[in-house]
Protein backbone atom coordinates (compact mmCIF):
# COMPACT_ATOMS: atom_id res chain seq x y z
CA UNK A 1 0.00 0.00 0.00
CA UNK A 2 1.96 2.87 -1.30
CA UNK A 3 -0.33 5.84 0.80
CA UNK A 4 -2.04 5.39 4.38
CA UNK A 5 -5.29 6.23 5.16
CA UNK A 6 -5.14 9.29 7.43
CA UNK A 7 -2.73 10.57 4.75
CA UNK A 8 -5.00 10.13 2.04
CA UNK A 9 -8.20 11.61 4.83
CA UNK A 10 -5.76 14.94 5.06
CA UNK A 11 -5.07 15.58 1.82
CA UNK A 12 -8.83 15.09 0.45
CA UNK A 13 -9.51 17.37 3.78
CA UNK A 14 -7.16 19.86 2.25
CA UNK A 15 -8.54 19.57 -1.14
CA UNK A 16 -12.57 20.30 0.11
CA UNK A 17 -10.99 23.26 2.04
CA UNK A 18 -9.25 24.92 -0.31
CA UNK A 19 -12.26 24.31 -3.12
CA UNK A 20 -14.69 26.06 -0.33
CA UNK A 21 -12.42 29.22 -0.03
CA UNK A 22 -11.95 29.12 -4.26
CA UNK A 23 -15.50 29.68 -3.73
CA UNK A 24 -16.13 32.22 -1.12
CA UNK A 25 -13.47 34.84 -2.95
CA UNK A 26 -15.27 34.11 -6.50
CA UNK A 27 -18.83 35.15 -5.34
CA UNK A 28 -19.30 36.80 -2.42
CA UNK A 29 -18.28 39.67 0.18
CA UNK A 30 -14.75 37.73 1.09
CA UNK A 31 -13.66 38.83 -2.35
CA UNK A 32 -10.34 40.08 -3.31
CA UNK A 33 -9.75 43.95 -2.42
CA UNK A 34 -10.48 46.12 -5.77
CA UNK A 35 -8.18 47.59 -7.33
CA UNK A 36 -9.33 51.19 -6.88
CA UNK A 37 -9.66 52.58 -3.43
CA UNK A 38 -11.15 55.57 -2.02
CA UNK A 39 -9.60 58.49 -3.67
CA UNK A 40 -8.69 57.23 -6.59
CA UNK A 41 -9.61 58.45 -10.02
CA UNK A 42 -12.12 56.00 -11.87
CA UNK A 43 -11.14 54.92 -15.85
CA UNK A 44 -13.09 56.61 -18.48
CA UNK A 45 -15.31 53.81 -19.22
CA UNK A 46 -17.22 53.08 -21.96
CA UNK A 47 -19.64 50.44 -20.37
CA UNK A 48 -22.84 49.08 -22.19
CA UNK A 49 -26.23 51.38 -22.26
CA UNK A 50 -29.15 50.78 -23.41
CA UNK A 51 -30.39 51.97 -26.77
CA UNK A 52 -33.86 52.87 -27.84
CA UNK A 53 -35.87 49.92 -28.73
CA UNK A 54 -33.17 47.27 -27.38
CA UNK A 55 -33.89 44.47 -25.03
CA UNK A 56 -32.49 44.84 -21.71
CA UNK A 57 -30.80 41.77 -22.17
CA UNK A 58 -28.53 42.95 -24.62
CA UNK A 59 -26.64 44.54 -21.62
CA UNK A 60 -27.45 42.36 -18.39
CA UNK A 61 -28.10 38.89 -17.10
CA UNK A 62 -30.72 40.64 -14.77
CA UNK A 63 -33.69 38.69 -14.96
CA UNK A 64 -35.75 41.42 -14.26
CA UNK A 65 -35.50 44.80 -15.94
CA UNK A 66 -34.30 47.63 -13.54
CA UNK A 67 -33.43 51.23 -14.69
CA UNK A 68 -29.51 50.90 -14.37
CA UNK A 69 -28.33 50.90 -17.94
CA UNK A 70 -28.92 54.57 -19.08
CA UNK A 71 -25.41 55.98 -18.87
CA UNK A 72 -22.33 56.13 -19.40
CA UNK A 73 -19.19 56.16 -16.91
CA UNK A 74 -16.86 58.00 -19.46
CA UNK A 75 -19.55 60.71 -20.15
CA UNK A 76 -20.86 61.19 -16.43
CA UNK A 77 -17.38 62.03 -15.86
CA UNK A 78 -17.14 64.32 -18.48
CA UNK A 79 -20.76 65.98 -17.58
CA UNK A 80 -19.35 65.86 -13.67
CA UNK A 81 -22.57 63.84 -12.87
CA UNK A 82 -21.87 61.86 -9.32
CA UNK A 83 -22.66 58.54 -9.92
CA UNK A 84 -22.75 54.63 -7.96
CA UNK A 85 -22.16 51.57 -10.24
CA UNK A 86 -22.26 48.17 -9.19
CA UNK A 87 -20.40 45.23 -10.49
CA UNK A 88 -22.13 41.87 -10.36
CA UNK A 89 -22.90 39.41 -12.77
CA UNK A 90 -27.07 38.46 -11.52
CA UNK A 91 -27.25 35.30 -13.65
CA UNK A 92 -24.62 33.41 -11.69
CA UNK A 93 -24.85 35.57 -8.21
CA UNK A 94 -28.15 35.72 -6.01
CA UNK A 95 -25.99 38.10 -3.74
CA UNK A 96 -25.43 40.43 -6.93
CA UNK A 97 -29.39 40.30 -7.85
CA UNK A 98 -30.27 41.27 -4.22
CA UNK A 99 -27.71 44.46 -4.16
CA UNK A 100 -29.10 45.43 -7.48
CA UNK A 101 -32.39 45.66 -6.78
CA UNK A 102 -31.56 47.86 -3.39
CA UNK A 103 -29.47 50.02 -6.06
CA UNK A 104 -32.51 49.85 -8.48
CA UNK A 105 -35.10 50.80 -5.23
CA UNK A 106 -32.11 53.99 -4.60
CA UNK A 107 -32.34 54.89 -8.50
CA UNK A 108 -36.02 55.30 -8.40
CA UNK A 109 -35.91 58.09 -5.67
CA UNK A 110 -33.05 60.30 -6.83
CA UNK A 111 -32.81 58.95 -10.50
CA UNK A 112 -33.24 62.40 -12.07
CA UNK A 113 -30.50 63.86 -10.07
CA UNK A 114 -28.01 61.26 -9.84
CA UNK A 115 -26.98 58.65 -11.89
CA UNK A 116 -26.56 54.75 -11.01
CA UNK A 117 -25.11 52.23 -13.37
CA UNK A 118 -24.94 48.40 -13.17
CA UNK A 119 -21.76 46.96 -14.90
CA UNK A 120 -22.65 43.00 -15.88
CA UNK A 121 -19.41 40.54 -15.82
CA UNK A 122 -20.72 38.53 -18.67
CA UNK A 123 -21.32 41.55 -20.90
CA UNK A 124 -19.03 44.25 -19.96
CA UNK A 125 -15.58 42.23 -18.62
CA UNK A 126 -13.00 44.47 -19.92
CA UNK A 127 -14.34 47.13 -17.20
CA UNK A 128 -14.06 44.84 -14.45
CA UNK A 129 -10.60 44.38 -15.43
CA UNK A 130 -10.05 48.25 -16.01
CA UNK A 131 -11.32 48.87 -12.44
CA UNK A 132 -9.33 45.82 -10.61
CA UNK A 133 -12.80 43.96 -9.93
CA UNK A 134 -12.39 40.14 -8.87
CA UNK A 135 -15.23 38.76 -6.60
CA UNK A 136 -18.77 40.16 -6.25
CA UNK A 137 -21.07 42.75 -5.69
CA UNK A 138 -18.93 45.86 -5.60
CA UNK A 139 -20.32 48.69 -5.53
CA UNK A 140 -18.81 52.10 -5.65
CA UNK A 141 -20.21 55.83 -5.46
CA UNK A 142 -18.15 58.09 -7.75
CA UNK A 143 -18.28 61.82 -7.32
CA UNK A 144 -18.78 64.88 -9.78
CA UNK A 145 -14.48 64.82 -10.29
CA UNK A 146 -14.61 60.86 -11.11
CA UNK A 147 -13.28 60.21 -8.18
CA UNK A 148 -14.17 57.61 -5.84
CA UNK A 149 -16.13 58.35 -2.66
CA UNK A 150 -16.74 54.98 -0.95
CA UNK A 151 -16.59 51.63 -1.83
CA UNK A 152 -19.14 48.73 -0.52
CA UNK A 153 -18.21 45.23 -0.82
CA UNK A 154 -20.98 42.76 -0.79
CA UNK A 155 -24.65 43.67 0.17
CA UNK A 156 -25.79 47.03 0.75
CA UNK A 157 -28.19 48.47 3.39
CA UNK A 158 -30.45 50.55 1.25
CA UNK A 159 -30.54 53.30 3.83
CA UNK A 160 -26.37 53.52 3.28
CA UNK A 161 -26.80 53.73 -0.28
CA UNK A 162 -28.80 56.72 -0.18
CA UNK A 163 -26.63 58.43 3.44
CA UNK A 164 -23.82 58.03 -0.23
CA UNK A 165 -26.16 59.80 -2.52
CA UNK A 166 -27.35 62.27 0.13
CA UNK A 167 -24.31 62.86 0.63
CA UNK A 168 -23.10 63.97 -2.88
CA UNK A 169 -25.97 65.89 -3.66
CA UNK A 170 -25.50 68.52 -0.72
CA UNK A 171 -27.60 66.87 1.55
CA UNK A 172 -30.82 67.74 -0.49
CA UNK A 173 -33.56 65.06 -0.36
Amino acid sequence: MLFSRPLVKQTLWSATLLIVAMLLISCSEYGVPAKLKVGDNVPQSHNRVLKAGEDWRAVTTMDTRVNLYRWRIADLIAEKKPFIVVFGTPQHCTICVDQLSRVAMVEEKYGERFAFIHVDGYKDNDIWVAWGVKGEPWTFVVDGHGQVRHIFQGQTETSLLEDQVRSLLGGTV
